[in-house]
């Protein structure tokens, strides 16, 4: 990963980084306080870009990558707000919705809702503290932030307000470095941020995000799938164990993750073994192995389909990296 802090103020309240990344995992754990597992479903070789400012009770992130991914975890501090930049594809799922139009997530930062990100995203992620709720805020509405809302994005000048600021701070220059070094400039920033935000929420009605029947289908699917990775279940075992027929079960996984469940599996047993790889894993057979790959010329070819090298090349980087940088 490449790694630039261009300013770290003096009462460390403040900094601005850009980081560039072909590791998926790298590029997660760019993500400076989140807890947040990733996914790659569409083939090709991972590159990621982020940019992160830190203000006093703010974080504001640019999360940029090329392939569609499964999101998961944990963000930083209270509460997140989350939107794409332009407006998204049919491939746009959260929490078991698809979203097909422009629209701002509220979430709890501690239990964000699953989501499943297009090819080349450009979503802003901004989380922030308690403290600013009220800013945000009415009284009823600060009561109902216990569940996910989709918040439908209406004006056009406030995203395009969004996407001037996103670009300015993602102007690598020493300029944006000097200016975070004055209270009035940080203090300006982080008012704007909170009322920027304010004025999306402010006038709009929200769709809450509760689970439906065919995402809890899903959960119970995907639950057993992870919990018997070595010896993968067929599609009957997983239709037994989350109380579907199996039209129902491709049904559920269509709707909620536009993706079968089959399919599904495949690529989350396949990001395990990636994950390990990335890791420094004893060996590519034992890792595969770990996974309910028996046949091993076919998961080779899965593989290399997917993250656009053989397993034996992601190790290889794995060792390199470790020997070089610890």
């Amino acid at each position: 990963m490449e790694s630039v802090v261009f300013s770290r103020p003096a009462n460390a309240s403040a900094s601005l980084s850009h980081l560039r990344s072909s590791n998926i995992e790298e590029h997660a754990a760019g993500m400076t306080g989140w807890s947040l597992q990733y996914n790659q479903l569409t083939p090709g070789k991972f590159s990621g870009r982020l940019t992160v400012l830190e203000l006093e009770g703010i974080q504001f992130v640019r999360d940029r990558v090329n392939l569609a991914l499964f999101k998961s975890g944990q963000a930083r501090k209270e509460l997140l707000f989350t939107f794409p930049l332009h407006a998204p594809c049919a491939d746009f799922y959260c929490a078991g919705h698809q979203i097909n139009r422009h629209s701002l997530l509220v979430a709890p930062s501690a239990s964000l809702p699953d989501l499943r990100a297009p090819e080349h995203i450009d979503l802003l992620a901004i989380s922030v503290d308690a403290a600013c709720f009220t800013t945000l805020f009415d009284d009823a509405d600060d009561r109902a932030l216990i569940t996910p809302q989709v918040f439908p994005l209406n004006d056009p000048d406030n995203l395009t307000r969004w996407r001037m600021l996103s670009d300015s701070l993602d102007e690598e220059s020493r300029r944006n470095a000097t200016l975070l070094d004055f209270t009035a400039i940080r203090k300006g920033l982080r008012d704007t941020l909170l009322i920027s935000l304010s004025d999306m929420v402010g006038h709009s009605q929200a769709l809450r995000l509760t689970g439906s029947a065919k995402k809890r289908i899903v959960d119970r699917a995907q639950e057993y799938m992870l919990t018997h990775c070595e010896n993968p279940p067929s599609i009957l075992e997983l239709c037994k164990h989350a109380g579907a027929s199996r039209r129902k079960l491709q049904y559920c996984f269509q709707e909620t993750l536009g993706i079968n469940p089959v399919s599904y599996l495949r690529v989350l047993r396949l990001n395990g073994v990636h994950r390990d790889l990335l890791k420094g894993a004893p060996s590519v057979q034992d890792v595969a192995y770990g996974w309910g790959f028996w046949h091993l010329s076919r998961f080779a070819n899965d593989y290399r389909r997917l993250f656009g090298e053989p397993p034996s090349a992601t190790l290889a980087r794995s060792r390199h990296n470790c020997a070089n940088f610890g």
